[in-house]
């Protein structure tokens, strides 16, 4: 399944659809506004399937997923130089996410097995993406996908 993630231009609190091959949206970004790092909610039909909290006194990135109460994930970005290599510890087994700093282009592994791409527009006014997925649960990905674009972000700003 192909999915679509386009942040908005003006942006205070940071809230988005991610849309399907059919321009449906289909899940919710709720970003939280006080919030000090990131933290959202990825929502489905009103209901919360996934919460992202950034902890904001590690010096490389650093995130914990939430499902209901229970930790399900916790995502670290890794030092590099050239690519981008960000580990996942997650109910799923150990995922990597690797990618090109320079082309914004990244995959999610599960052991050799590619399970996303995640595809950055360039030539667009806001951080778009296109993600791809045939992975059981497609909602995770899409919640790793959104702390990867946070994670390009941080990159960019520094």
């Amino acid at each position: 399944m192909k999915y679509y993630m386009k942040s908005k231009l003006f942006k205070i609190k940071e809230d988005f659809w991610i849309q399907n091959e059919e321009n449906e949206e289909i899940f919710f970004v709720d970003n939280k506004l006080f919030a000090v790092g990131l933290q959202f909610d990825l929502i489905k039909d009103e209901k919360t399937l996934y919460s992202v909290k950034e902890t904001v006194i590690s010096l490389l990135a650093k995130y914990q997923v939430k499902e209901g109460n229970e930790v399900v994930a916790e995502v670290n970005k890794k030092p590099s130089f050239m690519r981008d290599s960000i580990k996942i510890e997650s109910k799923y087994g150990d995922l990597n996410v690797t990618g090109d700093i320079i082309d914004h282009n990244y995959e999610i592994y599960k052991g050799s097995e590619q399970i996303a791409r995640i595809h950055k527009e360039v030539f667009t006014f806001t951080d778009s993406y296109n993600v791809e997925t045939d992975f059981e649960d497609e909602a995770f990905i899409l919640t790793l996908a959104v702390i990867v674009d946070d994670i390009i972000d941080k990159q960019r700003s520094k």
